[in-house]
């Protein structure tokens, strides 16, 4: 009998240290259930890179944000004439007033227009006047359009070192490299020598006789300038008529004006010198 009950009494404090035992470990579970940040956890969500920074788009890859950045370029227009060219660049010149510039434009991706034709890439004929749209990055000049109406020029700063003019005057001397022309007026009268080596001569044909080509006596109009102190003749023309030097046309003028001014006089002045010398002559007689 009395061994029952300590058996029994064993057992219900067997029991019962297991049910403690097992509640505070339930209640230690819960306590622990949300560990700590590790270090790792605190850096799984990595910084904006610097492209991705500039772009505004922090989870955006780099080749998002360059696209992205490239269409948000100013693109700025330049007007100038190419001086070089190949299949990837040009190299325009601009400028006025003896301050001139050269910069060097990619095309390399660039949309060409020269007139009505479309083009892929250079080289581009040389002095043609272009319009040309660009950016700049890293330094380098990098050209959206380049369009020209296929018009050319010289360059600004030839243009302003070498001022095209012209003159009027009458052929006195010419062979297949040079011409001298007299020129003038008001009896202010020179000569210049041309360098006609490579100048376009426009000569009309004379209907009357019927010759054509530069010759002596014609009156000519010349384009030219002025280099290393020698006239260059681009452009020389004339109707093909032949006439006097401007300064014997003057002293024919001259000569002929004298030649009315005595008559005048002698005529004015005539009848009185004939009345004196008759009295003087009556007086003597």
């Amino acid at each position: 009998m009395n061994y029952k009950k300590l058996t029994a009494v064993f057992m219900a404090l067997g029991i019962a240290a297991t049910c403690f035992s097992g509640c505070g470990l339930t209640e230690g579970n819960g306590g622990t259930s949300a560990s700590e940040p590790t270090k790792a956890a605190a850096t799984a969500a990595p910084k904006p890179t610097k492209a991705a920074a500039q772009t505004g788009s922090g989870s955006q890859s780099g080749n998002i944000g360059n696209t992205s950045s490239e269409a948000e370029k100013e693109i700025t227009y330049i007007n100038g004439v190419l001086t070089d060219s190949d299949e990837d660049s040009v190299t325009i010149e601009y400028g006025s007033d003896g301050d001139f510039n050269q910069t060097t434009f990619d095309i390399s991706n660039a949309d060409i227009q020269i007139g009505e034709n479309k083009k892929q890439g250079g080289p581009l004929a040389a002095n043609l006047n272009l319009k040309i749209g660009y950016y700049v990055e890293n330094g380098d000049y990098i050209a959206v359009s380049v369009y020209g109406d296929g018009s050319e020029s010289m360059t600004p700063s030839w243009v302003y070192n070498y001022e095209m003019k012209s003159v009027s005057g009458n052929v006195r001397y010419n062979d297949d490299s040079t011409m001298t022309i007299e020129t003038g007026s008001d009896g202010d009268f020179y000569e210049m020598t041309f360098d006609i080596s490579s100048a376009e001569l426009d000569i009309q044909v004379d209907e009357v006789i019927g010759v054509s080509g530069l010759r002596t006596s014609l009156n000519v109009d010349v384009n030219y300038y002025v280099k290393d102190g020698v006239n260059i003749a681009t452009y020389v023309y004339s109707d093909g008529t032949e006439y006097f030097s401007p300064s014997q046309l003057y002293n024919m003028e001259q000569r002929n004006t004298q030649a009315e001014e005595d008559t005048q006089e002698y005529e004015e002045s005539g009848d009185a010198d004939y009345i004196d010398e008759e009295e003087e002559t009556s007086e003597d007689y």
